[in-house]
């Protein structure tokens, strides 16, 4: 009984682990989209987030009924208790990603680009998309010290979006034409700062798993 229920707390990690892998997968779109102003792919991204909420419904089931019919010890619960929480915070990643995609196809094919800002959100989406990848793999190695590394670095993200925010109020100041694509600029910041933000609980969690100890990080 107690093998069956390690193969069953493994699947379950599986699915979090395909979960973030999604996740990503449509942020690397969003940004990429909004980068091309690629309609297509923009629709792609919110296609996708409906098998994205799809998977954490089913991680969310797959804990209530590990904890029901399985009765865990003290340390398997935290873990359950863990990826539970982890999957809430990664579907809201992907819910950002959809919010990019959205900007993308709400947006005027003729509007003007801001070159400095597209720069600087590419240097956003790369760094968050990196932060996902190496926070998943401190859950799966259960690496404290890396999830903390990786806590630290969303003071960069938190940068980045001062200098758009800084950038595109200098730029709408002095061209009133740019001031709608201005706000879009700063919106994208907004939802790829709030996905670093997503992450930064992640690596909270895995502390919690590892020490038994809440901690807030960054």
């Amino acid at each position: 009984m107690r093998e069956a229920f390690q193969e069953e707390l493994e699947k379950f990690l599986d699915k979090l682990i395909m979960l973030s892998n999604f996740a990503n997968e449509s942020l690397h779109k969003a940004i990429k989209a909004f980068d091309e102003n690629d309609n297509e792919l923009a629709h792609e991204v919110i296609a996708d987030d409906l098998r994205i909420n799809a998977l954490s419904d089913e991680i969310e089931r797959d804990a209530y009924l590990l904890i029901a019919l399985q009765q865990p010890v003290t340390g398997d619960l935290r873990k359950i208790f863990t990826v539970f929480s982890a999957n809430s915070d990664v579907e809201r990643i992907a819910d950002h990603a959809t919010s990019v995609a959205k900007t993308v196809i709400r947006r005027n094919p003729d509007e003007e680009k801001i070159e400095r800002l597209d720069d600087i959100v590419k240097q956003m989406g790369e760094l968050a998309q990196e932060m996902i990848t190496d926070v998943i793999q401190a859950f799966v190695k259960g690496d404290v010290r890396a999830a903390r590394k990786i806590a630290d670095r969303d003071n960069e993200l938190d940068a980045l979006q001062q200098q758009i925010y800084g950038i595109a109020a200098q730029t709408m100041e002095f061209d009133t034409e740019v001031i709608i694509g201005g706000i879009n600029y700063i919106g994208v910041a907004n939802n790829l700062e709030r996905i670093g933000d997503y992450v930064t609980n992640i690596c909270e969690r895995i502390v919690y798993l590892h020490s038994g100890d809440i901690v807030e990080l960054n």
